[in-house]
């Protein structure tokens, strides 16, 4: 297989051209063109067209891929060429638009293969495999000044791609004719660096949960039946109509054992939301709990809720050593699907639904912390064991006040925008999930995909 390579170079930047024709040197699996790059006012706009002058005049109609890279594309140690004819096998099985060897950002990607990872949106441009179909929708697009190209194929597609490892990373030459504020020193390295380090964190977490046994889960809800679960609902004892309402949440689900816990007060709300949580652990310790959940009186169930989904999962993340799970969180910054309802995250925001399992009790009690405490980033710090189960149960009441945090979350709907935002970030890598279980199982044939 010899790919088509198109290498974009202002004509001005002879640093950069030699730079990339001696990366590809040697490689014969590449057949380069260097294009002399469009010029524009606004280099985004020089780069899509570019990008579109490629497809529409230089690539031949039998080309079913092309590679377009920028002239600051450098091949990693992790490159060669049985993985990159890998990759593109399964990319092709995958049914790829778009074929990245390494991005300096991601959000949202989820693993399709032990070599992909599929994105939703993603920075860099310095080295990608278009595949045809996907022409047309470039050619189409309305790109302005505003616009960037990575940012504008993400929006076009959602058979995006990245290789893990990376393969490739942008050379660092001190400026960007594309991107003005890429033009910070050593900006765009350490960019990639971050990058890469958090692909790998989300591929050790796959392989680590996909290697541990699953046990024996309950097969229908007669095994679920006598189940009855510790809850330890923090209430501000003056807060009669955050009581009155979360009471009403909990009447009739018999599959919780309810306890009230006065909150602590502080002049700081969430030092005193830390101290009460303590004391609800503290309790649990007493009450010699196998898992407790701790409410905030703010929490209301979610029309996903049943006692049956809420104590599979309990055992599932258990099995999985779970020490923390979140029933909805209104923040988290990057997650890896672990199981069909349960997602591993960095961090977790929010504290109104949180099950803590046994093993986890004392290290709460023991942790230190000051009146800079802040609950849920404090616990997410503490173990690298915490989950959260999507779709949620549970949302945070609006009430129009905030005790704990009342700078921020005393705006009208700011938190139920946030939850709202998070649990859809969630369901479409649930999605993408669904979609390539299968495939991750089941690998393709590289030559009969090739073929």
């Amino acid at each position: 297989m010899t790919i088509p390579t198109y290498i974009i170079n202002l004509k001005s930047r002879t640093d950069r051209k030699e730079h990339c024709l001696n990366e590809f040197s040697g490689r014969e699996e590449f057949c380069t063109t260097i294009v002399e790059a469009c010029i524009h006012q606004y280099g985004n706009v020089g780069l899509w067209n570019s990008i579109k002058k490629i497809i529409l005049e230089l690539s031949a109609p039998d080309n079913d891929l092309i590679l377009i890279c920028e002239d600051d594309h450098l091949f990693t140690d992790d490159y060669s060429m049985e993985i990159l004819k890998k990759a593109i096998a399964e990319a092709i099985a995958l049914e790829a638009d778009i074929l990245s060897g390494g991005v300096s950002w991601f959000e949202d990607a989820v693993q399709a293969s032990d070599l992909l990872f599929q994105v939703k949106k993603f920075s860099g441009t310095q080295f990608l495999i278009i595949f045809r179909k996907f022409f047309p929708l470039i050619l189409e697009a309305t790109f302005t000044k505003d616009d960037i190209a990575d940012g504008k194929m993400a929006s076009l597609s959602d058979r995006i791609f990245f290789i893990n490892p990376f393969i490739s990373v942008q050379k660092e030459f001190g400026y960007s004719d594309a991107t003005a504020f890429n033009n910070m020193f050593r900006r765009v390295e350490r960019l990639f660096v971050k990058s890469a380090a958090r692909a790998r964190i989300c591929n050790s977490i796959r392989r680590f949960y996909n290697s541990m046994p699953s046990g024996s889960e309950a097969k229908d809800s007669t095994t679920l039946q006598n189940v009855n679960i510790p809850v330890y609902i923090i209430n501000l004892p003056e807060r009669t109509d955050r009581r009155e309402h979360i009471l009403q949440q909990f009447e009739g689900k018999t599959e919780f054992n309810i306890t009230m816990i006065d909150a602590c007060k502080h002049e700081i709300g969430a030092y005193g939301l830390w101290q009460s949580i303590r004391k609800a652990v503290s309790v649990a310790i007493e009450n010699d709990d196998d898992v407790m959940i701790i409410c905030e009186d703010d929490h209301e169930f979610s029309n996903y809720y049943t006692g049956e989904m809420l104590l599979r999962n309990i055992l599932k993340a258990h099995m999985l050593g779970c020490d923390y799970l979140s029933g909805g969180s209104g923040k988290f910054d990057y997650a890896v699907p672990v199981s069909d309802n349960l997602f591993w995250a960095n961090h977790f925001l929010s504290t109104q639904f949180i099950i803590l399992y046994r093993k986890f009790f004392q290290t709460i009690i023991d942790a230190p912390f000051d009146e800079t405490v802040i609950g849920d980033i404090k616990i997410s710090q503490m173990t690298r064991n915490k989950m959260i189960l999507f779709p949620y149960i549970s949302h945070q009441k609006n009430f129009g006040y905030s005790d704990v945090t009342p700078s921020q979350n005393s705006n009208s709907g700011i938190v139920q925008e946030m939850f709202n935002h998070a649990s859809e970030r969630l369901k479409k890598m649930q999605q993408t999930h669904f979609l390539y279980s299968a495939f991750t199982n089941q690998k393709p044939d590289p030559v009969k995909a090739m073929s």
